[in-house]
């Protein structure tokens, strides 16, 4: 039987995919279109920023009202779970619902080109042990 903590953990991934919906149409429609021919991908760079703390701050409050037991190896299952669900989701809209080719895709994942996107992945399995840790618990 699959844990509540994990069934809990799955529908708050689409909290998660709310609030990067909201972020991204934030930097689309407000700073992107200025920023764009002054700093080039600043924009992107700066919403990886602002997607990672309003992650962090989503984890950490779900974590704090969770009523269910779980553990570190249940946080780190968690992140990597929502990690892969966040790339599915990701290739499927880019591929699907944009239209581009799977290397551009690919490229949004290329850190070393200064692109970010992969350290926002990253947050989601480093942030809830951060949270856990912020919340005092063991």
């Amino acid at each position: 039987m699959i844990k509540k903590f994990y069934k809990k953990s799955i529908l708050f991934w689409f909290v998660l995919l709310i609030l990067a919906l909201i972020n991204a149409t934030i930097r689309e429609t407000t700073y992107k279109p200025l920023l764009t021919p002054y700093i080039g991908i600043w924009a992107h760079q700066i919403s990886s920023l602002t997607g990672i703390i309003l992650f962090f701050i989503a984890i950490y409050f779900f974590l704090k009202k969770i009523k269910v037991s779980y553990n570190k190896t249940d946080l780190l299952k968690v992140g990597l779970l929502w990690i892969l669900m966040t790339i599915l989701f990701e290739c499927f809209m880019n591929i699907y619902i944009r239209h581009l080719t799977f290397e551009q895709v690919l490229q949004t994942y290329y850190f070393w080109r200064g692109d970010t996107w992969f350290f926002v992945l990253l947050s989601l399995v480093i942030s809830p042990f951060i949270a856990h840790k912020t919340l005092g618990r063991k």
